[in-house]
């Protein structure tokens, strides 16, 4: 199941909820305040690479084909 992000419209907090794809876009009740007034925001994602946790790969060198 994959992590929504989603905005409260009347207290404006933000959260994170793991839901089914089929519930992405049902209203949940905002964890602060408690209101259903809720929207799914868009949200960004990470791919691997060293920052993330992950080693990085580089390309080898072209003297080692020689």
């Amino acid at each position: 199941m994959p992590l929504y992000e989603y905005r409260c419209q009347q207290c404006k907090s933000g959260f994170t909820e793991l839901r089914r794809i089929s519930e992405m876009d049902t209203h949940i009740d905002c964890p602060e305040c408690g209101s259903r007034q809720t929207q799914r925001s868009i949200s960004s994602f990470a791919v691997g690479g060293a920052s993330a946790g992950m080693p990085s790969v580089s390309a080898p060198s072209s003297s080692q084909f020689n």
